[in-house]
Order: structure tokens, then sequence, then C-alpha cells
């Protein structure tokens, strides 16, 4: 392998599953014991679970594209959004800040890998890599962090099937309507207890409470992002991509400020006009309001249309 994702997926990826909740190292003996984590050499995004197996699946290709948008994300909001007001149209231009610039390009490569179907095993010369002992702090460092904590929660979601029993359907029985109703309940089920795992008993306002939910909301910002650009947005037998991440902020916030709400509707927003839409409001009191009417415009779009698809 090639890529320099391998130092993470080497070192770090597998075990996050633990580290992302250290607290609760001990009940893995008890509740989530016998499985196994592969990692596989494919561009191709794999991130799933056979449950008959008891297996999880992790490509090369899935950790690169979420360790790009961790670092294009975190810099995009951080540099760019973070501290603004929302009471009037704001013009930001990515373009302003090298940083962010540089991250943003490299997002772009990594999602054209996997709209593109590429297989190849390289990495853009001349833009941000992660590398195998990144400076404390530093942009790299930052990224292989909301990356970790991205990636664990994604775990913990195929864990949590492997924990609850969930059935294994085929593609043939997901064309049965109860099967897929049953499946999309099954992904619901699977979301709350990956949340649960990672984040019971933590003080909202903590800085640990902050740096888990960024992961968790950044898996489901990640699949509504590459939602717009062609992959669905769910609703056939996984819920859609949007919903799940607004009932996560819901569940755990409520109505409460939360600098989590902010990062995502920048996040949401940026893909959301990049893909060539537009929120017709352009005026809101906060970002709870602006992330709120976002979604709502997206659901408008994909009810209207019913082209709502998924992809595992």
């Amino acid at each position: 392998m090639q890529s320099p994702i391998r130092h993470l997926m080497e070192n770090h990826v597998a075990g996050s599953v633990f580290t992302i909740a250290p607290e609760r190292i001990a009940e893995f003996d008890v509740s989530l014991d016998n499985f196994d984590l592969i990692f596989t050499n494919e561009r191709p995004w794999k991130f799933c679970v056979d449950p008959k197996t008891r297996e999880i699946f992790l490509s090369r290709g899935a950790i690169e594209l979420i360790w790009c948008a961790s670092l294009a994300h975190f810099l995009f909001y951080t540099r760019l959004i973070q501290g603004k007001k929302f009471d009037q149209p704001v013009e930001i231009d990515p373009n302003s800040d090298e940083r962010v610039s540089n991250a943003l390009k490299l997002l772009r490569w990594a999602i054209k890998c996997q709209l593109d179907g590429d297989t190849g095993d390289n990495w853009p010369p001349n833009l941000p890599t992660p590398e195998k002992v990144p400076v404390k702090e530093s942009d790299e460092n930052v990224a292989d962090e909301l990356c970790l904590v991205t990636c664990a929660f994604l775990l913990h979601h195929e864990l949590a099937h492997l924990r609850a029993g969930h059935a294994a359907f085929t593609k043939q029985q997901l064309q049965d309507p109860t099967n897929a109703a049953l499946s999309v309940a099954q992904e619901k089920e699977a979301d709350i207890e990956a949340a649960e795992w990672v984040l019971a008993g933590i003080d909202v306002e903590s800085p640990m409470f902050v740096k888990r939910m960024l992961g968790c909301v950044h898996g489901f910002l990640l699949a509504t992002a590459m939602g717009f650009y062609g992959w669905g947005l769910g609703g056939k037998t996984h819920p859609y991509s949007y919903d799940r991440l607004t009932s996560l902020l819901k569940r755990l916030l409520g109505n409460d400020p939360h600098v989590t709400k902010g990062f995502a509707f920048a996040v949401l927003d940026l893909h959301f006009q990049n893909s060539g839409r537009a929120l017709k409001k352009q005026v809101f009191a906060d970002p709870e309001e602006a992330l709120e009417a976002l979604c709502d415009q997206l659901a408008d779009e994909v009810h209207g249309s019913d082209t709502g698809t998924d992809r595992k």
C-alpha cells in the first residue's frame, strides 16, 4: 500500500473503537467480543458488517475520504465560519485562505476518486498528507483526530448491529418492502446505540463531549455530502442521511445551542452550494435555524422527486 493513509490504518484505526470511550473498555469482553476487523487495500468505499460472519470491512479509500473530509471541514469551519453571525447573507471565499483552499482541493480529489470508481493507490502531490508522526496541533494532527473519532463512531454503528443481533439481508431480499422497512429500523437502532456507547454520561459542554460529538456528526455529514454528489440520500433501506444527522442532534442536544450545530450547518451548506443548490432563505437567527431550514429544503427536494436511494 502506497497511500499515506496507511499510517492511520496500521497504527490507530482499529484501536479507535476502544480509545473513543476508554471508560467502557471493560464492557467489550461482555457485549462486543467475537468480531473481526478486516482492512482492504481498495479505493472504493467499504465500511460495513457481515452479521453472519461477524466481520467488519473497512477499505483504504473509505479512510482516505474520511481523512480528507476531516481536514477540509475542520479548517473551513474554524478559519472561515466560526464566530460569524447569521443575521445577514455573508459571502465566503475559500480561496482567501491557502490552508482551506488546499484542503478543499484535496477533498475534491477524494470525492472524485469515489464517484469515478478510481482503483489507484496514489495521493496528489503538493497537497496536505497524513504523516506518520504529525506535529501536535498541526492541521494533519487535527485531521487525524477527527478522522479517528469519525471512524470510531462508524465502527460502533456496525458493532451495534452485531450486539443487537440484526438480520442480514441480500439485495434481493431488500426488494421486499417489509424487509426494507426492517432494515431502516435496524439502522436507526444502530445509530442510537452507537451514539449512546460513545457519549453516554459525558457533560455536553466538556471538550471530551465536543470532540466525540463532532465525530458522530461528521459521519452523517459526510454521508449527506456524498449524497449530494450522486450516492443517494437514503430512504429505501437506510434512513435519510440528513434525518440521521438532525435526529442525533435533537436527541442529544435538544434545542440548546452547541458548537456542533454550527459546524454541521457550515459543512452541509458548503456541499449544498457546491452541488449547485442554494438556500431559499438567507437570513437566520442562529445556526440551529439555518440547519433546520437547509434540511427542510432538502427534504422537500427529495420527497418531491422521490429519488431517494441508499448506499451501504
